[in-house]
Formats: C-alpha cells, sequence, structure tokens
C-alpha cells in the first residue's frame, strides 16, 4: 500500500504536482481488472508547481496504474523498432508478450518522452536488454482515462 497518490487525467492535464516518468525504468508490469500497471523500483519524478525554488523531488519504488478504456488488445499498442540490415523494422508487440519479458528479466522498460492527448497516452521508450543489442527503441501508447501514480516517500535531488 502506498501513502501518496497523484492523478493525472486526459480531461484534465493540469495539476499541483507534475509527475515525470523520464529517465525511469519500469521492471514490472501486470495488467488486472483493466488497470496496466508498471513497477518502478527506483521511482519516478514529481515536481511541484508552487515551489518558486524549482526543485525536483524523486520517489522511492513506485508504481504507476493505467485505467484502461477497453480490453487490453485495443487499449494498448506496443510497437518496437529494430535495425536490420540498415533499415529500421516497426513490429508490433502484444501486451502479453511484452509483460512476459519484462516480468521474467529478459528486460526492462526505459521511459523517455511522454505525449498526453484526449484518453490518449504515448510514451516514446527503451526496452535495455544485457546482451547486444543492449537497446531498442519502443513506443507505448494506451487509451485510458487516467493515470495514478503512487509512491511512500519523496527524496530532494541534490
Amino acid at each position: 500500500m502506498y501513502k501518496n497518490c497523484h492523478h493525472t487525467s486526459t480531461e484534465i492535464i493540469t495539476q499541483d504536482i507534475n509527475v515525470s516518468l523520464h529517465d525511469c525504468k519500469a521492471t514490472k508490469v501486470s495488467l488486472e481488472d483493466e488497470i496496466l500497471s508498471f513497477s518502478f523500483p527506483d521511482g519516478f519524478w514529481v515536481r511541484n508547481k508552487d515551489n518558486t525554488d524549482k526543485k525536483l523531488f524523486y520517489t522511492d519504488e513506485g508504481q504507476v496504474n493505467f485505467m484502461l478504456l477497453y480490453a487490453d488488445d485495443i487499449a494498448v499498442t506496443i510497437y518496437i523498432f529494430t535495425e536490420k540490415d540498415g533499415k529500421i523494422i516497426r513490429e508490433e508487440c502484444t501486451i502479453e508478450k511484452f509483460m512476459s519479458q519484462i516480468n521474467n528479466g529478459l528486460c526492462s522498460l526505459e521511459f523517455l518522452y511522454s505525449y498526453i492527448g484526449y484518453q490518449t497516452f504515448k510514451f516514446d521508450c527503451w526496452i535495455w536488454f544485457d546482451k547486444e543489442p543492449y537497446h531498442k527503441e519502443c513506443e507505448l501508447i494506451i487509451s485510458a482515462q487516467e493515470i495514478v501514480y503512487q509512491w511512500n516517500n519523496l527524496y530532494e535531488e541534490s
């Protein structure tokens, strides 16, 4: 159970606190009752808009939950980009395969950039491996009403 919670809705994007997954790695993924969850053992970034010092904080271990609008095969689209013979190939990956690879420790998912539209969250990511090619680009598109960020403690960036 987490002590802190922050909601980001596609209808009300401006909040008192901004949360960012930029450069944060998820090492576990779950899907239950149309909630797609990512676990971040090293947490994620939190910024308070009212903070005049523009200080950035990071959380301890946290979880991010996407409240899916549809069945997972419709609400979640995953594209993985692979270089082959000097060309980039875009392949679609199922959520089941994606979750299996991450949960079995075959890779981790680093979130780089996010884009929020009406009922859509898009993330540019890297999938990290322990061996070559070491990483691949990934695009994660999620149809959700909102994201719920959960954590226990905040630490000031030094």
